[in-house]
């Protein structure tokens, strides 16, 4: 049996047209973006202490920014909803104060943004506690000028290919994972 060349073009043509619109696609790729099917693997261990860590620069910093805010709205970002939920945390014994920076100039929004910080601080708070948000600029000691220097003579410091990266193998010896 002998075929003619336009059963081959047509077959050809299909596959490429199948190519295109992604039905011969891996099935890795056509599954990528499905939520995960099991548990995720455990935490760390130092999550806890990283944590603790996290939660001290947010009680020395108390600071809301416009990315906290859904972008030209009063609306609170998925951001803003966690920073406000772990700040009732921090501040539900005693209370306390929270700065609201923004770049932007529309008063109107400023003022809505506040109103939104401050109820939902309000409706977060287990104990009552007042937390106010206001407008200014964050908390914290920040770094002197000394500090500063001397992160910067760091920073200029050029590495060391060869011993940039080091992890420990099982063997106790160690490997440079810098290139």
């Amino acid at each position: 049996m002998k075929l003619g060349l336009r059963p081959i073009r047509t077959g050809f043509v299909l596959a490429i047209g199948l190519c295109g619109t992604g039905c011969l696609q891996p099935w890795q790729t056509q599954s990528m973006n499905t939520p995960a099917q099991e548990d995720g693997p455990e935490q760390n261990s130092l999550a806890e202490y990283f944590a603790n860590h996290n939660d001290q620069g947010m009680v020395a910093d108390r600071s809301l920014s416009d990315i906290h805010f859904q972008p030209h709205s009063v609306h609170l970002s998925g951001t803003g909803v966690a920073r406000l939920d772990r700040y009732a945390e921090l501040y539900a014994d005693e209370g306390g104060t929270l700065f609201y920076q923004t770049s932007q100039c529309d008063e109107e929004l400023t003022e809505a943004r506040l109103a939104i910080a401050r109820s939902y601080l309000a409706k977060a708070s287990t104990t009552g506690k007042r937390i106010d948000v206001v407008l200014g600029l964050p908390g914290g000691r920040g770094m002197n000028a000394t500090e500063a220097a001397a992160g910067q003579a760091v920073a200029k410091q050029p590495e060391q290919r060869g011993s940039a990266y080091k992890l420990a193998e099982a063997g106790g010896s160690t490997s440079s994972n810098g290139g």
